[in-house]
């Protein structure tokens, strides 16, 4: 049964041109993190089977972070499953300050409209968890995370998942207290996979799957499955099943059987 299950990458960057036919090619399920809201709009009306788009604000990127209008966010996520990329960034020319205006503002539409949530932490971890501390939702995934132990613990206690890629695998010791079944997988093509072996694309997981799996004492097929049933769980706690292509529904039920 887990050799019918394909990769699936939580946080992939993809160009919004890019066709349906090469999506497919990649062989795998891929949530691509948008990074505006006119971004996500060019690909709304797509009808990818195997591809789900993100509506994006991302915190490093000021044009996103100054046209983000919580109207329009509320509007484009009624046609998305997923939300990303959207967060806190210790690095961007936005002030933490407007940056966590936005954040808590998303927060809280995801509290009467909930998503899967892939969350933006890099240099604010602590800001981050502050946030989601403050405005509680269902279906946070943190992606890329390099948080401390400290600040680890608090997203476990809030519910939190993690999505990890191979950046994350060179220092796999900071993932050791994170337990497999709140893991998840991810490329954050074309920046989390920099330094992989080949194919560098959206979907190419099986080196996280195998560093995993060295880290776990299991298999990379046992990687894969327990990242399927996670995400199954994840669906389900946010209700957006029927929001998901009948391909990717169908690979759900696959991995709960």
């Amino acid at each position: 049964m887990t050799k019918s299950l394909p990769p699936l990458d939580l946080h992939a960057h993809v160009s919004p041109k890019i066709s349906t036919a090469d999506l497919e090619r990649l062989g795998a399920v891929v949530f691509a993190a948008t990074r505006t809201l006119d971004e996500y709009k060019s690909v709304k009306s797509r009808k990818d089977q195997v591809t789900i788009w993100g509506v994006g604000c991302h915190p490093g990127i000021t044009e996103a972070q100054n046209a983000y209008e919580p109207s329009k966010f509320a509007e484009l996520i009624s046609s998305s499953a997923y939300v990303s990329e959207v967060g806190l960034d210790g690095r961007s020319r936005v002030s933490i300050a407007d940056q966590d205006r936005v954040f808590r503002s998303i927060l809280t539409q995801l509290q009467e409209t909930p998503r899967i949530l892939s969350v933006h932490s890099a240099g604010a971890a602590g800001r981050t968890i502050d946030a989601l501390e403050a405005v509680r939702v269902k279906g946070v995934v943190l992606h890329w995370w390099r948080g401390t132990e400290a600040q680890t613990k608090r997203a476990l206690d809030l519910g939190c998942r993690f999505s990890v890629n191979a950046a994350n695998m060179q220092r796999a010791n900071e993932l050791a207290m994170i337990p497999l079944d709140r893991l998840l997988v991810e490329t954050d093509h074309p920046s989390g996979n920099r330094h992989s072996s080949s194919p560098r694309q959206p979907g190419a997981i099986a080196e996280v799957e195998i560093a995993l799996a060295m880290l776990h004492g299991t298999t990379a097929e046992n990687i894969r499955q327990q990242t399927w049933v996670n995400f199954s769980y994840l669906v389900d706690e946010v209700k957006v099943l029927s929001m998901l292509p009948k391909a990717v529904r169908n690979m759900i039920a696959a991995a709960q059987n």
